[in-house]
């Protein structure tokens, strides 16, 4: 199984995001939205760090294809076939992101 996450244009740009730290505090950072591809993936990159994330991740292009294509804001969770068919299409986030349903279904479905 392999598993992608595609970074998309921010849903809440200026938003003042806490971010747990090793010793248990949290770390308030300002998320920004992004107008070029450099502050996207400097974004991505941040996030990353912050969250010790090693996901293989990726940036929306410019046109934010991925977010339109897959109705991806502000966030979703889908799962791809061998063939490149959406097998799994998650509710659209923040309410609808529940990985757990997505690792349910995996279980159920991948042999």
């Amino acid at each position: 199984m392999d598993f992608l996450l595609v970074y998309i244009r921010e849903a809440h740009p200026d938003s003042i995001i806490a971010i747990p730290t090793e010793s248990g505090e949290k770390q308030l950072q300002v998320v920004s939205q992004t107008s070029t591809l450099d502050e996207r993936l400097r974004n991505l990159r941040k996030f990353l760090s912050l969250t010790r994330m090693t996901i293989p991740s990726v940036i929306d292009d410019g046109d934010n294809s991925v977010k339109r294509a897959y109705a991806a804001w502000p966030d979703r969770l889908y799962a791809m076939g061998p063939d490149s068919k959406i097998v799994y299409k998650g509710r659209p986030g923040p309410f609808g992101f529940r990985v757990p349903e997505l690792e349910a279904w995996l279980r159920e479905n991948v042999k």
